[in-house]
C-alpha cells in the first residue's frame, strides 16, 4: 500500500480524547486524518497550534466505552470510530488507529474489512517484555472460542510481524500450555502442538506462564481468553511490585534512601522497557488492513507509538506478507484432521 495514504485516527476514541490523541498525532510526524465532530476538532486545533500534517473529516457520532460492540456497529455507523475503519475500506487511508471501546473496534474492523484468506478469527498481537527485549503474544482478548487451526494462524501471522517489524529472522515459535510436555494443556492446544510441528514454522515446543518473562521465543501463541488473562496477571504484578519498591524507599532510612536515588536512572530505563506506552498499541492481524488497538488510557506518547505502528505495518506492507504465509502453511481441513487422527492412534498403540 502506497504510504502516500495518511492513517485514520479515531480522534473522539479514549479516555483522554480528543486532547491527547491530537497531541499524539503531532508527535508521531506521521500524516493523519482525524475522524471526529469537525467544530470540536477545529478548535481543539486552533487551540493548541500544533504544526500537523492533517485534514478533518466530520463524524459527529462517538462510541462510548460501554456501547454494546454490535449495537455501536448497527446504529453508529456515522461515529468518529466507524468513519476512520471506513476511510480505510475505501482506499483513503493506509491503516486505523483508535483507543475507543475495543470490542465495537475490533468487530468493525473485522465486519466492515474482512478477514484474510483461512482466517476464522483475527489476533490481538501484543508485546510482552523479557528479560532481553520482548515477545509477542497472540491472541491478546480478540478471540476467545480459538481451536487448533486458529492458533496455527495465529502462529503464522505472529512470525511474519516479528520477522518483518521487529527484524527478527526465522522467529522462534512458543505455544502457551500448562506444561511443557505436549501431551498437555486443552484439546484445542494439543491439536496445535501437533499441526504446529508439521507447518514448516520454528516451532519450539510449549512455553508456560512462569516462562512470559524470561522465555527465549519470539512468538508465544494462545487463544485469547487465555492470552487477555496471563497479560492482564502480568500487568498486575508489575504494577504490584513497582508499588511495593516504593513503599518500601518511602519508609526505608536515609542511607537506604541515599542508595536508592543512586538506582533511579536505572529504575527509569527498568520502567520504560516493561511500559506499555512505549509501543502504544497492538496490532489486530487477520483483517483486510492495518488495524491498531490503542489502550483506551493512552496519552500523547502512547497515542504517538500507536500511530508510528500503524505507519510501519502501512510501510512494510505487511498485509500482503500475511497473506502469502498464510496460504502457503493453509492445511485443508481434512488434512489436518487426518493428521490429528494419525496421531492420536500412534499414541493409543
Amino acid at each position: 500500500m502506497s504510504m502516500e495514504l495518511p492513517i485514520a485516527v479515531d480522534a473522539m476514541g479514549g479516555d483522554y480524547a480528543p486532547d491527547e490523541i491530537i497531541s499524539g498525532v503531532a508527535d508521531s510526524g506521521v500524516p493523519v486524518i482525524l475522524t471526529g465532530p469537525e467544530k470540536v476538532l477545529s478548535q481543539h486545533l486552533k487551540d493548541s497550534e500544533i504544526p500537523m500534517q492533517y485534514e478533518i473529516v466530520n463524524a459527529e457520532q462517538i462510541v462510548l466505552n460501554d456501547d454494546n460492540p454490535m449495537s455501536a456497529l448497527r446504529s453508529k455507523k456515522e461515529s468518529s470510530m466507524m468513519t476512520a475503519i471506513r476511510l480505510v475500506k475505501e482506499g483513503r487511508a493506509a491503516g486505523v488507529m483508535s483507543a475507543g471501546n475495543t470490542g465495537a473496534f475490533m468487530m468493525g474492523a473485522t465486519m466492515m474489512l474482512g478477514r484474510l484468506p483461512n482466517v476464522s478469527h483475527p489476533a490481538a498481537a501484543i508485546p510482552v517484555p523479557n528479560a532481553t527485549g520482548h515477545s509477542l503474544m497472540l491472541d491478546g482478548g480478540a478471540a476467545t472460542d480459538s481451536d487448533a487451526s486458529d492458533l496455527v494462524n495465529f502462529a503464522v501471522m505472529g512470525s511474519e510481524y516479528v520477522h518483518h517489524i521487529w527484524g527478527v529472522k526465522n522467529p522462534r515459535i512458543g505455544l502457551l500450555s500448562i506444561g511443557e510436555e505436549e501431551i498437555k494443556g486443552s484439546r484445542s492446544a494439543k491439536e496445535a502442538h501437533q499441526l504446529l510441528k508439521l507447518s514448516g514454522l520454528n516451532f519450539l515446543g510449549n512455553v508456560q506462564g512462569s516462562d512470559l518473562g524470561t522465555t527465549s521465543v519470539d512468538v508465544i501463541v494462545t487463544d485469547g481468553f487465555t492470552g487477555n488473562v496471563a497479560l492482564k496477571v502480568a500487568e498486575g504484578v508489575a504494577t504490584l511490585i513497582m508499588e511495593i519498591v516504593k513503599k518500601e524507599i518511602r519508609k526505608s532510612s536515609g542511607i537506604e534512601k541515599l542508595a536508592a536515588l543512586a538506582l533511579t536512572p536505572m529504575m527509569r530505563r527498568i520502567k520504560k522497557h516493561v511500559d506499555w506506552q512505549e509501543y502504544g498499541g497492538s496490532a489486530l492481524l487477520g483483517v483486510k488492513g492495518n488495524v491498531v488497538i490503542a489502550h483506551g488510557k493512552s496519552r500523547k506518547r502512547a497515542v504517538s507509538s500507536a500511530i508510528k505502528l500503524a505507519y510501519e505495518l502501512a510501510k512494510t506492507d505487511l498485509l500482503h506478507r500475511l497473506e502469502e504465509s498464510l496460504n502457503k502453511h493453509h492445511m485443508p481441513e481434512e488434512v489436518a484432521e487426518g493428521k490429528d487422527k494419525g496421531n492420536g492412534d500412534s499414541r493409543k498403540k
